[in-house]
């Protein structure tokens, strides 16, 4: 495996771990918790990284920006799934995207794919999406936190949610 693939394959799978952290113990009634009416939920943004998982960080590393795995659907954002299902998909993508960069060369990393707008080089992509795997996993972080202080002082605070 080529160094800088280990370095990039090492620091997704940090945050993929990371990311399992800050999602344990997530029930359903939590997960649509969201801090103000226009915000996300938790929902919402696992539902969005485990399609940057399964088919945007897949395209990258394929070079293929029409890439889907095989039975993912096509309407996968506009539906709702249970925790387990989301947790299911998210390792499914996890492996698909740890096992990708490790087989991509210093060359194939260099190289220039169709990306937003143009094209770029294939590092970029990823360097993109593992963002945003950090991103919103702070932001699932930042919501669990605030639930957990509102708890804190109403036992029943989701209930009245």
């Amino acid at each position: 495996m080529s160094a800088k693939a280990q370095i990039l394959k090492e620091l997704a799978e940090y945050h993929f771990n990371s990311l399992e952290e800050a999602l344990k113990g997530l029930d359903e009634k939590e997960a649509m918790y969201k801090p103000t009416e226009e915000s996300n939920n938790i929902e919402w943004i696992v539902n969005h990284l485990c399609r940057i998982s399964n088919t945007a960080i897949p395209r990258i590393i394929k070079g293929d920006p029409n890439y889907k795995p095989s039975g993912w659907l096509d309407d996968y954002k506009d539906r709702h799934y249970s925790i387990q299902k989301y947790m299911e998909d998210l390792a499914m993508g996890k492996g698909a995207t740890l096992d990708g960069i490790g087989k991509l060369t210093d060359a194939q990393l260099e190289e220039e794919i169709p990306l937003w707008g143009g094209t770029k080089k294939r590092k970029v992509g990823l360097f993109a999406y593992i963002g945003e795997i950090i991103h919103h996993k702070g932001q699932i972080a930042y919501i669990r936190g605030t639930v957990k202080r509102f708890t804190a002082k109403d036992p029943n605070f989701l209930a009245d949610c």
